[in-house]
């Protein structure tokens, strides 16, 4: 991962804790993947992918059909090794123009 992507993630705990997410974990790998923050938010279980790009949404537009198939194995190796059922996916986006987030992205 390069600089800009990890420090985009350190962002996104900060932007998310400040929407009321709690941090459970930070690019968390198992399942042949890597979900890049785990969280919860009213208690249910949120998989949020960071993509950072220059414009607003350029950085949603490559979380293609491979990227979702991979967040949704490794979601299941998480949901399998932590006991946790039912979750959603959230996209969140940073841009030159700030943060946005998508929320039951896919």
């Amino acid at each position: 991962m390069n600089a800009r992507g990890v420090l985009a993630e350190l962002r996104a705990v900060g932007y998310l804790r400040r929407h009321g997410y709690r941090i459970r974990h930070l690019r968390w790998r198992g399942g042949g993947g890597e979900i890049d923050l785990v969280a919860e938010e009213s208690g249910q279980t949120v998989f949020v992918e960071v993509k950072s790009s220059p414009r607003l949404g350029e950085g949603a537009m490559r979380v293609d059909s491979l990227k979702k198939s991979r967040l949704r194995r490794a979601a299941q190796a998480y949901m399998r090794e932590y006991g946790t059922e039912g979750c959603r996916f959230d996209i969140l986006e940073e841009s030159d123009a700030g943060f946005r987030l998508i929320r039951d992205a896919f």
